[in-house]
């Protein structure tokens, strides 16, 4: 089960056979809260089925999504290896299965591997990286430019090239591109109909097709 995950692909069978005697499985249901920020960083997560957002709350109780993260991958890493607090909300958005290994035990099993310290650091760096230029461009963009930035993101992250374009392989809701792009689901809807309607993308089966991708990135260049 852990040898699927990218950091664990190069760990010998005798630790990962000690991850895994480690390993708590548990599910959670859509909108649970798998940690809080500020709380310690008690353990580190690993996604297994199903996808996640990490966000921040705003005193005002606006939600800024930072990263939507798909199975399987690990989150909580960053935290846990500087042993600082979560710095932000995991919070499901479907039914997802979870896995979660002590921090002192996934410690212990870094010190033998330097080159995965150094492989999780570049891959959190890359997710922090990401989350600080979605804030940017939520205070900064209007909204078309928003949405179309979050559509080439995930497409640079899920994409598959087709004949038609590039389709996002991640079943996505209005609500969370929405979510993502810090307007409301309303607003999202109006901006999708239009791209649709400039032939920039098109939908099928829950999924969207970027078929223009020079237009779209002309929006918010």
């Amino acid at each position: 089960m852990l040898k699927e995950i990218f950091i664990f692909k190069n760990i010998n069978q005798e630790n990962i056979e000690i991850l895994q005697r480690n390993l708590i499985s548990f599910k959670v249901k859509k909108r649970d809260f798998i940690f809080h920020e500020g709380q310690k960083p008690d353990w580190l997560y690993i996604l297994f089925k199903g996808k996640i957002k990490i966000s921040k709350i705003a005193k005002d109780g606006r939600e800024a999504v930072l990263e939507i993260i798909n199975a399987p991958d690990v989150f909580g890493a960053l935290a846990v290896i500087k042993n600082f607090p979560y710095p932000a909300n995991a919070i499901a958005m479907e039914d997802c299965e979870i896995g979660k290994i002590k921090s002192d035990i996934f410690l212990q099993v870094l010190k033998e591997y330097p080159e995965l310290h150094s492989e999780i650091l570049h891959h959190v760096t890359m997710r922090l990286k990401s989350g600080i230029e979605n804030l940017q461009k939520i205070a900064l963009e209007n909204v078309s430019a928003r949405i179309a930035y979050q559509l080439l993101k995930l497409a640079n992250k899920y994409g598959e090239k087709t004949n038609d374009g590039i389709l996002i392989n991640l079943k996505i809701t209005k609500h969370e591109l929405a979510e993502l792009s810090g307007t409301t689901t309303e607003t999202a809807i109006r901006v999708i109909s239009k791209l649709k309607r400039l032939g920039y993308i098109a939908e099928q089966n829950r999924k969207i097709l970027l078929k223009d991708i020079r237009a779209l990135s002309s929006l918010f260049s």
